[in-house]
């Protein structure tokens, strides 16, 4: 868990140490300089059924500097360990297909369940015929510590589709802006 550095003030006449000028400047820049953030996404595809609300487990990242996400434990989850106030991007690639709709819907605490926890975001595209039908969203959230974040894709083309993959194609980033 990173700790957001406490502000430091000089009182007037104190003489400048190296140890107080560090926690008052060094400290708080290198952690500005490198937030609580993560790149969680999909190497290998996800078969999402017609109809049917799937979690998207995330089996690759591209950086984690918080310990925000595992591969191995509950992969489908961004658990905050530093609250604060969160620039949030979620995004999936669906394969070509001229039939319905693909959907992404953000869960708050929802414990792998598409029907539990809170909706914090839902988006809806219509499907594209001969290219690919790419989903995204960008918004910033008050996040606290200990609550998890899990991704549902959706899609009604009539047959299953699997997700694409690879960075930057399907996934969900976490990077933390300030104090709310």
């Amino acid at each position: 868990m990173a700790t957001v550095p406490a502000t430091q003030s000089f009182l007037a006449g104190e003489k400048v140490t190296a140890a107080k000028l560090i926690a008052a400047a060094k400290t708080p820049i290198d952690f500005l300089m490198n937030p609580p953030r993560v790149n969680a996404f999909l190497a290998t595809g996800v078969v999402l059924p017609t109809a049917t609300p799937t979690l998207i487990a995330f089996d690759n990242e591209a950086w984690d500097t918080d310990s925000m996400h595992s591969t191995t434990t509950s992969p489908s989850r961004i658990t905050i360990n530093t609250t604060g106030q969160y620039l949030v991007t979620f995004y999936a690639r669906f394969p070509s297909n001229a039939t319905g709709y693909r959907q992404l819907n953000l869960r708050l605490n929802s414990t792998g369940n598409a029907g539990l926890g809170g909706t914090l975001s839902t988006i809806s595209a219509a499907a594209v015929s001969g290219d690919s039908t790419f989903v995204t969203r960008t918004f910033e959230l008050t996040c606290n510590a200990g609550d998890h974040y899990e991704l549902f894709a959706q899609q009604n083309s009539g047959s299953s589709l699997t997700l694409q993959t690879g960075q930057r194609v399907t996934g969900m980033e976490f990077r933390w802006l300030g104090i709310s």
